[in-house]
């Protein structure tokens, strides 16, 4: 069996893979970049990285790819989806720990009103502004993965009241007061309940545009929003109408439905948001938990046993 790398591991973790590789008696190549892929990709039945059309579709003995992503609406076009032969695996939960913290960093620093205040200080002004206390408040979950997990698990230290949606998890769960199914009338539900909405599900047909000047309207006028899975999840336009007209207290986007954001983007300019740039995921662990992730999956696929996180491509989760 062949296996194809391609992803910017260093020398010693591609090393590490290939000696895993060679212990079954099975080929490892890596690809520096795409066209380098697509040259070596037509004799291997696994690919582990990236994985676009032009390299797959010169893959035709292709069984198993392994996602660096946890998301996976970029990557899941048709010509793989079609492929009922080819499995996808992705990263789900491999970030969900700095996921969790960049949420509450997010909503700390609205809450607290850290925008002004860092303002301020080139200007050496020293003055109050509006902080929130949530200790004690309602806190609304939009899917409950890894993201939602680990935000719910810093709620616990806050005493707030933690509700959930999602659409696979309904047993009771840790750290989660009230779990139910995203159908239109839990959503108003947990909108119009909470006094912080994050957004941790993956995008798919079904959630885009999810969040729209209908769901918005549902929401207190104190409440907050955060999304830190994928841009397009909410309307961006109905936000900003929203944000000018103070039907929201404020909203955190790690996200945006283009990225990177324009320049000339009207979210610039919306009050009380806070922009971050894709980063919830990222951490200085990233770069290890991913090769270690890839190392594990691959030694599960050649001891023929399914890789962990195999994604329904037909879901998109």
């Amino acid at each position: 069996m062949r296996i194809l790398v391609h992803y910017p591991f260093a020398a010693e973790q591609v090393d590490e893979l290939r000696a895993i590789a060679a212990g079954d008696g099975h080929e490892l190549k890596f690809a520096e970049d795409e066209d380098e892929a697509a040259d070596l990709v037509a004799d291997c039945e696994c690919l582990l990285g990236f994985f676009s059309e032009k390299v797959t579709a010169a893959a035709p003995q292709l069984r198993w790819i392994q996602s660096f992503s946890a998301g996976m609406d970029n990557f899941l076009y048709a010509e793989i989806i079609d492929r009922e032969q080819v499995e996808v695996s992705n990263t789900a939960g491999l970030f969900a720990p700095q996921g969790g913290e960049h949420v509450w960093a997010l909503l700390l620093a609205l809450t607290r009103g850290l925008l002004p205040f860092i303002r301020q200080m080139p200007e050496r002004k020293w003055a109050g502004g509006q902080v929130i206390e949530l200790t004690g408040m309602t806190l609304g979950l939009i899917g409950l993965g890894g993201f939602g997990r680990e935000t719910a698990k810093r709620a616990r230290g806050y005493d707030m009241r933690i509700i959930g949606l999602d659409p696979v998890r309904q047993a009771p769960m840790e750290d989660i007061d009230e779990i139910r199914t995203p159908e239109p009338s839990n959503m108003d539900w947990l909108l119009s309940c909470s006094d912080a909405v994050v957004i941790g599900c993956p995008r798919t047909p079904q959630t885009y545009h999810l969040i729209g000047a209908k769901q918005l309207a549902q929401m207190k006028e104190t409440a907050y929003l955060i999304c830190v899975s994928r841009g397009g999840i909410i309307d961006e336009g109905a936000l900003i109408q929203a944000l000018h007209d103070g039907q929201l207290a404020g909203a955190g986007l790690d996200v945006s439905e283009q990225e990177p954001l324009p320049a000339d983007h009207p979210l610039w300019e919306a009050p009380n948001l806070i922009l971050t740039p894709h980063r919830a995921g990222a951490s200085q662990h990233r770069p290890r938990k991913i090769h270690e992730f890839f190392c594990d999956n691959l030694r599960r696929y050649l001891r023929g046993e399914s890789p962990l996180n195999i994604v329904d491509k037909a879901r998109g989760f």
